[in-house]
């Protein structure tokens, strides 16, 4: 009968505290919260919908139907990599060699963005990979059912000495 008595009393106190709160605020007060929390609901549904969206059309695939291609394929992606890499004096300074895995998104466009490294060897060769991938020319890009669509490239950009055994690896 006591713990009845407890829970019921508990009740009557909770409704009390609740009525005395709904009391406080005034009929107006509670129109202006009411109508606050509808305008402040609103953009923030529109703004999800809009974050929807972009992330749909900025949606990067790491498999595609038809992957991204620098302009003449792999033998001229080599060529440019030969042809544009300057090897860091600080890095020949102090025989610093290895391979550099740069990950990017080729885009719709065939714009090379999001340049970054996913596995270093030195912060000098870094810099010089991405400072190459970055000033590539447009690529060919990969497609997914029949569109265009931004995908994801790692790309091995070997770092080697010319008397180094890397050289003599390459050349066999």
């Amino acid at each position: 009968m006591k713990k009845k008595l407890l829970f019921l009393s508990l009740m009557v106190g909770s409704l009390t505290v609740y009525s005395a709160d709904q009391k406080q605020a005034s009929p107006a007060q509670k129109e202006v919260t009411a109508a606050t929390e509808d305008i402040a609901g609103l953009p923030r549904i529109m703004a999800e919908d809009e974050d929807e969206e972009r992330e749909k059309k900025e949606q990067v695939f790491m498999i595609v139907e038809k992957k991204a291609e620098f302009p003449g394929g792999h033998k001229k992606l080599m060529e440019y990599l030969r042809g544009n890499i300057k090897y860091p004096e600080q890095a020949l300074a102090k025989s610093i060699e290895g391979k550099v895995y740069v990950k990017f998104t080729v885009k719709k466009d065939g714009s090379i963005d999001d340049v970054k490294i996913i596995r270093s060897t030195d912060s000098l060769l870094d810099e010089e990979a991405i400072r190459v991938v970055k000033n590539m020319p447009k690529w060919i890009p990969g497609q997914t059912r029949g569109k265009d669509v931004n995908s994801s490239i790692t790309l091995p950009v070997t770092f080697f000495l010319p008397d180094s055994t890397a050289t003599n690896e390459v050349k066999k």
